[in-house]
């Protein structure tokens, strides 16, 4: 991939970030839908294609599928407000693991200390 497109790749992925996370905040009725973040975009090279990572708090799996089911309108709000945009992406949204990995690695390590307080 040449550079000029890996750099607009990041830049469109950078603007949908924001817009969706704004979109989820502030457009979303559905009352399923609640501690969202948008924590990263991936978007295909042909831009048709763009993977949305959310952290969500408590339930994941209902809000994940509640997602899910308002991608189409989610791209329909994203195109509305992105008229700049040739190619507006189809969005996935997927958990994004990597904050469930790290509150483990924390939980391990505060398990580590209170053992070494009780010895």
């Amino acid at each position: 991939m040449r550079s000029h497109d890996s750099h607009r790749v990041e830049r469109v992925a950078s603007v949908i970030k924001r817009s969706v996370a704004l979109i989820i905040e502030t457009e979303l009725a559905d009352p399923r839908i609640f501690g969202v973040s948008v924590v990263d975009v991936t978007v295909s090279r042909d831009l048709k294609f763009a993977t949305v990572y959310v952290y969500i708090e408590g339930d994941d799996q209902s809000v994940l599928n509640a997602l899910r089911n308002s991608a189409g309108y989610v791209r329909k709000i994203f195109a509305e407000t992105n008229r700049e945009m040739r190619v507006v992406p189809h969005f996935r949204f997927e958990l994004d693991k990597s904050q469930s990995y790290y509150e483990h690695i924390d939980s391990l390590i505060k398990g580590l200390h209170n053992e070494g307080d009780n010895n």
